[in-house]
């Protein structure tokens, strides 16, 4: 049997999101960062609704960015490859290694 792990990035008072709506406060310092990458090594597959999906489009293709430093490329080779499964009821479509679920989780 395999086991779920539910990780979420919450601010202490309890937010996901700043006022703008953007999660840029959640930038992990170096050590966060480490232990993120060696998390998501486990994950054999990443669970995401849509705007968590559209936020990490960001990763696409940037395997081919020559400025990234070492810990960044170390990320990017990690979340392109791994499979994902995209929670929308108004997204029609998804790329990358995404499929596109419609249905509840169960």
């Amino acid at each position: 049997m395999r086991s779920v792990t539910y990780s979420m990035g919450v601010s202490l008072d309890g937010y996901i999101m700043d006022a703008n709506g953007d999660i840029d406060w959640g930038d992990p310092d170096e050590e966060v960062f480490r232990f993120v990458i060696e998390e998501t090594r486990r994950v054999g597959v990443h669970l995401l609704g849509r705007r968590l999906y559209e936020t990490m489009l960001y990763w696409e293709g940037m395997e081919q960015d020559p400025t990234l430093d070492p810990p960044t490329r170390a990320w990017v080779e990690l979340w392109n490859p791994l499979p994902k499964v995209v929670f929308s009821r108004t997204l029609t479509e998804v790329r990358g290694r995404a499929r596109l679920a419609t249905g509840s989780l169960a």
